[in-house]
């Protein structure tokens, strides 16, 4: 190896770096990534929607930010391991949680529900798009999550993606006052526009 070249690590290696989820870096090509740091109308809409997750879900399964999901890297999505903005675990997941550190890995279930908020962006070309909408939706699919929301702020827009197997995912697009159908969570009661104002709250 060329000497200043940084050595590739495997996903286990990954992990056992001190605290890589407070390092929140994303393993790319063997080499971790350190990710900019989340904007703050992203963090508070994310915890707004945890405190509105609670009303249907046991709050020892949400995570916030803190947990890595290992994902299938593709030919053209090196990335090994993602940070959803939210997760929403099982209960069969949490157990299995319980004696790892904060990464979901592969050989691990599937958390219930993946939710990402997009950064702002002012064309479907840049990154923050593409990241939200094709890296992680393939990704995604391809491990098997069941349920992953995209957050849209500046669309105004809340994609509901649902596995079906047979056909990978299907996707709801919800706007305004209509309120999110959830196959997951079918008792949640959340238009988009309270969604997009829970942050503020």
């Amino acid at each position: 190896m060329p000497s200043g070249q940084p050595r590739t690590l495997t996903f286990t290696e990954y992990l056992a770096q001190a605290a890589p989820a407070e390092l929140r870096q994303e393993l790319t090509n063997g080499i971790p990534i350190t990710m900019p740091p989340e904007s703050d109308d992203n963090i508070a809409l994310t915890l707004g929607l945890a405190e509105k997750l609670k009303e249907v879900v046991d709050w020892h399964l949400i995570r916030t930010h803190s947990t890595t999901l290992q994902v299938p890297s593709l030919p053209e999505i090196p990335q090994e391991n993602r940070f959803p903005n939210l997760i929403v675990l099982t209960p069969e997941l949490s157990r299995q949680f319980r004696d790892k550190n904060s990464a979901i890995t592969l050989e691990m279930l599937n958390p219930a529900l993946v939710v990402e908020v997009v950064n702002p962006y002012n064309s479907p070309n840049e990154d923050n798009y593409r990241c939200d909408y094709i890296e992680k939706r393939q990704q995604y699919e391809q491990r098997g999550v069941p349920e992953y929301w995209i957050v849209d702020p500046t669309a105004g827009e809340v994609t509901v993606l649902a596995l079906l197997h047979q056909d990978g995912y299907q996707a709801r697009a919800f706007q305004g006052q209509q309120r999110i159908r959830s196959s997951g969570f079918p008792s949640l009661i959340l238009t988009v526009d309270e969604l997009l104002t829970l942050g503020a709250k």
